[in-house]
């Protein structure tokens, strides 16, 4: 069992005979269907179904000589909106069945991004077709959350955001000179930082640290593509999925820099959404790649 199935409907859903049914409605009713050869006499496909805007359920499996089908995993996703641009995307395959993870670097957060590819047959047909040795450079980032809550906004003013985002612009300048070897670059960022630090320090004596972080995305426990995020809330939409009739939310949110939609069962959050507001909780990092 995909323990994120609930973030998209599901949280009924405890063992694998209550399975049985859904995966009969996928296969016999997908909204996408993609077979790919993967060998010469393998074929792969994946299978899926939306039971909400842009969320549902993918089959992966293999299809041998003889035409028979075999289910080797699922897992939920949710398609992004927002498409982001890095210098360059590494896709590496998972070792205990046909997935994949991207990796890219980003000098918005200062550390690596890993997430799950979740077009993954398309990323196969690449990789048949010799294509995947092209950079892949684009990609539309979504997380699935089972536990979150709602935190207000920091109410910042215009000024001080146009303060706070010239500083970022500053910071990530001085990281990408760091990353060539400048060393005035990396003494000015080592400046930065140390700056940074003191007045957080400071401000943390009389202040709730979530009014002196406006958003945050960090790695969290030891999946490599788990996140603890808080976000600003760009946008919110409340769904019904068609298999169960859960609420379902589908979030806008801003973190970082980062832009991504995060789904969460009604029932799992903390607190009403509203743009203006933030979002705090745990992601499963998804993106679909361009290939």
């Amino acid at each position: 069992m995909h323990s994120f199935l609930r973030s998209i409907g599901f949280s009924k859903y405890k063992n694998r005979k209550q399975l049985e049914p859904l995966y009969k409605n996928i296969l016999g009713e997908p909204n996408r269907k993609i077979i790919t050869t993967v060998s010469v006499d393998t074929s792969m496909l994946q299978f899926e179904r939306d039971y909400a805007e842009k969320m549902g359920v993918a089959l992966v499996g293999e299809v041998d000589s003889t035409g028979t089908c075999s289910i080797e995993h699922h897992f939920p996703y949710l398609k992004g909106d927002y498409t982001l641009e890095f210098g360059n995307i590494a896709i590496e395959k998972q070792t205990d069945k046909e997935s994949y993870a991207g990796v890219c670097d980003d000098y918005r957060l200062g550390m690596t991004i890993i997430f799950y590819v979740s077009n993954i047959a398309d990323y196969a047909k690449s990789k048949w077709f010799n294509y995947s040795n092209r950079h892949i450079q684009q990609v539309r980032f979504s997380g699935l959350s089972t536990e979150g809550a709602i935190l207000l906004g920091t109410g910042r003013t215009h000024a001080q955001k146009r303060r706070a985002d010239a500083r970022k612009s500053e910071r990530y300048s001085l990281m990408q000179d760091a990353n060539t070897g400048n060393p005035e670059a990396i003494e000015n960022l080592a400046v930065h930082e140390m700056d940074s630090y003191t007045t957080a320090t400071l401000r943390a004596g009389s202040e709730d640290i979530l009014s002196i972080v406006d958003t945050s995305f960090m790695p969290c426990g030891v999946e490599c593509d788990h996140y603890m995020i808080v976000g600003n809330i760009l946008d919110v939409h409340e769904l019904i999925n068609s298999f169960t009739a859960e609420h379902i939310y589908n979030l806008l949110v801003e973190a970082n820099d980062i832009t991504l939609n995060v789904a969460i069962n009604k029932a799992d959050l903390v607190g009403e959404p509203m743009v203006g507001r933030r979002f705090r909780g745990e992601i499963w990092l998804q993106g679909v790649v361009t290939i």
